[in-house]
């Protein structure tokens, strides 16, 4: 990895490890201010509403103005995010606000830094995208990790998670203006743009965009609703377990990419919504026998899901679009991977009505009939080739 890489992978991970460091903490915000599980849900799924204007003008404003331009000031946001909720902790309006400043500026940081990262020297672009998921999934998973730790057994459990993620920031600040600028400002007007190319959108709706469904939304069950319904079976581990069950989701992850790497995302993307499809079966056994146990070979499968989705996905985007588009539809891949984060709050709303048995049931089902689409629709997909056998 050149130096260059290097400086963004950082800047990518610092932002990475803020953007769920919160997670954890949400039952400690529960407890203290005695949220709902419905309001929980809500704190968790507001993230993903800051990210569609985001998503909408990152890429392609980082696609006329520049990669650094954009990224710089998504990163000082990260931090302030932070600090909001630091501040925030005894508001709820504060903790909704600092979780949507949160999802905007995830929003920016990761379309330019996918796109930048494809740009900086030469690489194959397999390796890049595995990159890309394991930079990602290690901010996530270590932040929640962290915050778990210090919010279980630390003095300041809602100070430190926050203050560490700063320090981060701090220095993603530094390393980043080292990283070659790899586009000409062109003064185009910037415009909200998906980037899709017409010739290529039957595949993005059929392909692209049920990967994508997977990247987020088997995670954000496991640590966004799993862990709030089996709150009572937990006790005084509570805590600390949401953040173990996010490193071992993460754990999976290099090993998923590597398996990518080696059978192709056309092979493998099916596979990521079957396992994901039984992840969220495992995480229903959890729930009905009250074995909170269950909770970690689920979050096992539901981060392997993920690990699949994500660089799947990636590469089908590099193989559809043209390089000087890439911010763009990089940025429609994020959103429609990002609206999965809505999956906690959805499943709590429907749960009001029929119980959360049904839907989890649910939500199981039509992941596996979703996989099952995808392997049908990849058959007779043709990205300027046949799909290999």
């Amino acid at each position: 990895m050149t130096s260059g890489r290097r400086r963004l992978a950082f800047a990518l991970f610092a932002v990475s490890f803020g953007t769920k460091v919160a997670t954890p903490l949400f039952l400690i915000y529960e407890e203290r201010l005695g949220l709902s599980r419905w309001t929980v849900t809500a704190l968790f799924a507001i993230y993903p509403i800051g990210l569609a204007p985001a998503l909408a003008y990152a890429g392609p404003a980082s696609d006329a103005l520049g990669r650094r331009r954009l990224i710089v000031p998504g990163i000082v946001l990260s931090g302030a995010a932070s600090l909001v909720m630091m501040v925030g902790a005894d508001s709820l309006w504060l903790l909704f606000f600092g979780r949507l400043l949160l999802g905007a500026v995830s929003g920016i940081v990761l379309v330019v830094a996918s796109a930048w990262m494809q740009e900086i020297g030469d690489a194959d672009p397999m390796r890049i995208a595995r990159s890309l998921g394991l930079l990602m999934y290690a901010g996530f998973g270590l932040g929640p990790l962290v915050s778990g730790v210090l919010g279980q057994w630390s003095n300041r459990p809602l100070v430190w998670p926050y203050a560490i993620h700063l320090a981060l920031v701090a220095g993603a600040l530094v390393v980043i203006g080292k990283v070659p600028e790899t586009v000409v400002p062109s003064g185009a007007n910037v415009r909200p743009s998906w980037g899709i190319p017409p010739e290529a959108s039957a595949e993005f709706w059929r392909i692209v965009v049920p990967t994508a469904i997977g990247v987020f939304v088997f995670p954000s069950l496991a640590f966004g609703l799993f862990p709030v319904l089996l709150r009572p079976q937990m006790a005084d581990v509570a805590v600390f377990v949401t953040g173990l069950v996010f490193v071992l989701a993460m754990g999976l992850i290099l090993p998923a990419q590597f398996w990518v790497g080696r059978v192709g995302q056309y092979r493998a993307a099916p596979v990521g919504l079957a396992l994901g499809a039984v992840g969220t079966l495992l995480g229903f056994v959890a729930f009905a026998s009250g074995w909170w146990g269950v909770l970690f070979p689920a979050s096992m499968l539901l981060g392997t899901a993920s690990g699949i989705s994500m660089t799947s996905g990636l590469r089908f985007i590099d193989q559809l679009v043209d390089p000087t588009q890439r911010g763009a539809l990089t940025g429609s891949f994020y959103a429609a991977a990002y609206a999965g984060m809505m999956a906690p709050l959805v499943a709590s709303t429907l749960a009001r009505a029929v119980g959360y048995e049904l839907v989890l049931g649910c939500i199981s089902g039509l992941a596996a009939a979703l996989a099952v689409w995808l392997f049908l629709a990849i058959r007779g997909l043709q990205i300027g080739r046949s799909v290999p056998s």
